[in-house]
């Protein structure tokens, strides 16, 4: 049996919730698309764990998909209305493709979702850049969107259900909102949300219609309770016609209440812990340690888009250090260091894979012997199954993030940990770091601390790393990207059975 077979076998029974409810998924990028190859069109799904988690979930409810339509081969694989049916060959559920022009993703897409709310959100403000044009052509996608789903909802004849994804269509809810009044809307914003200091750094005007775009949901979904706090404070600044309750996370806004909670996202547990026991990667475990970890060597790894936010210039900076300042850590462990190529037509991305690479040449030069290269560099998409490998061929893994909505790749780890030989190094200023007990906290600001961290994470006994890991395997396993839908889908239908009654339940999962 496949690991997808597999995973779709042990889902949450997610129809008892949706019943008769068609079921509408909006999210920027699209689980399917064509491209033109050498020996004609090809199909190819984008890697990324929410496409992952939720293709085998659309397929199950039979449901539809809205998206960019990004692919090279896109219009011509499409009817008219940018239909088609997916997967090839299963045609169990409609993606609904969306046609942006160059220019129009440009500045929706490359500008004000990645230039000013991506910034602003992580509260990295040095890189945040406003363009009128980013926020006009933001604008003008987002109502695209939205008439897309709102035909998507008349062509049902019963209830439909629209969740939107993340930060990239803030105002399609209230688009939507006014185009189909009855249809039941939530979103799910994936990264931080930031304070209203920092949010009215958007000028006046926007940061208020941003605001009321997110009141179009019926149900706003966060990470982590402090994000959805920030939310709540924005709202109560910022919005003189709406009132706020923090007590039960709601927000009444004329005649509608909009509630609020936060649910933590996860990993497809199983996925990653088959991976990491297949006889492939057993086998490169076995390569990587021979290699890297022989001896008393250990073998540290990071994994990461090339990002402002993952703290890598920082996590560098503190190995330097490690190595300048205590000689005797030399030789003693190699780093493994995947950065995947980024956003690479945005200047600070493009500057900071430079400088990420220019910087490990010089530590390697510094430090490195005929017998050891210190940091080895992979610059270049890795699949997943590789990625479990070289997880569970770890003895530590290094997440050193400024700000992080969750991070999955220290949730990865530990599922591909099946050897429990491995210690977490997690930036306390990520989702995970609230989620995951028996991690080594970090401060990535502090680089005196992060030097001590990397150290005692290197020296830690093989005993307490198996408890710490043990502990963390089986909180994670209680709690993968399935209970996480499930836990959505379930409080969205509570929601649209009682419409203006609060879920009390909400306050936990927020607090």
């Amino acid at each position: 049996m496949t690991i997808a077979a597999c995973s779709r076998i042990l889902m949450p029974d997610f129809l008892q919730h949706l019943q008769d409810c068609k079921f509408i998924l909006v999210s920027n990028r699209e689980p399917y698309e064509h491209v033109r190859g050498v020996n004609g069109i090809e199909v190819r799904q984008p890697a990324g764990g929410l496409v992952s988690a939720l293709d085998p979930t659309m397929r199950r409810i039979h449901g539809t998909w809205v998206a960019w339509g990004s692919g090279s081969a896109d219009r011509e694989t499409s009817d008219e209305t940018g239909r088609i049916q997916v997967p090839p060959g299963e045609e169990s559920y409609t993606l609904r493709r969306v046609w942006l022009e160059d220019g129009e993703v440009d500045a929706y897409y490359h500008g004000f979702a990645n230039r000013s709310l991506w910034p602003l959100c992580h509260m990295l403000i040095h890189h945040f850049e406003y363009r009128s044009e980013f926020w006009e052509r933001y604008r003008a996608v987002n109502l695209r969107f939205a008439h897309a789903v709102a035909d998507e909802a008349e062509r049902c004849t019963g209830r439909s259900m629209a969740w939107i994804q993340d930060y990239h269509f803030a105002l399609v809810p209230e688009f939507l909102r006014a185009i189909r009044p009855s249809l039941f809307i939530h979103q799910f914003w994936h990264i931080p949300f930031p304070p209203p200091d920092i949010l009215q750094m958007l000028p006046s005007g926007s940061h208020e219609m941003l605001l009321r775009g997110l009141l179009g949901n019926d149900l706003m979904e966060f990470q982590i309770g402090r994000h959805a706090l920030n939310f709540l404070d924005c709202v109560a600044r910022f919005m003189p016609d709406a009132r706020v309750n923090h007590s039960d996370l709601t927000i009444h806004l004329q005649d509608r209440v909009v509630q609020v909670a936060a649910f933590p996202i996860s990993v497809d547990f199983d996925k990653y812990r088959e991976m990491a026991q297949a006889p492939e990667s057993a086998a490169m475990v076995n390569t990587l340690r021979n290699r890297y970890a022989h001896g008393s060597r250990q073998l540290g790894v990071s994994v990461d888009r090339v990002d402002y936010t993952k703290g890598i210039p920082e996590r560098l900076r503190a190995l330097d250090l490690l190595w300048s300042a205590q000689p005797d850590m030399r030789e003693r462990f190699t780093f493994i260091f995947v950065c995947t190529p980024s956003r690479s037509n945005v200047p600070a991305y493009m500057n900071l894979e430079r400088e990420v690479g220019e910087t490990v040449l010089a530590i390697n030069a510094r430090y490195g012997t005929a017998d050891w290269t210190p940091i080895v560099l992979i610059n270049e998409n890795v699949d997943s199954d590789l990625l479990a490998a070289v997880y569970r061929a770890a003895d530590v893994c290094l997440v050193s993030s400024l700000q992080d909505g969750m991070n999955l790749v220290a949730k990865e780890f530990v599922a591909a940990q099946v050897d429990e030989r491995g210690v977490l190094l997690l930036s306390r200023f990520t989702g995970s770091a609230e989620e995951i007990d028996g991690a080594v906290l970090i401060n990535p600001f502090n680089i005196d601390g992060f030097v001590s961290a990397i150290r005692t994470a290197l020296e830690m006994p093989a005993e307490e790393r198996r408890r710490r890991m043990r502990r963390m395997r089986r909180r994670l396993q209680n709690n993968t990207i399935f209970d996480w839908l499930d836990a959505i889908l379930e409080r969205s239908a509570a929601i649209m059975a009682h419409p203006l009654q609060p879920i009390v339940s909400g306050v936990r999962a927020a607090g």
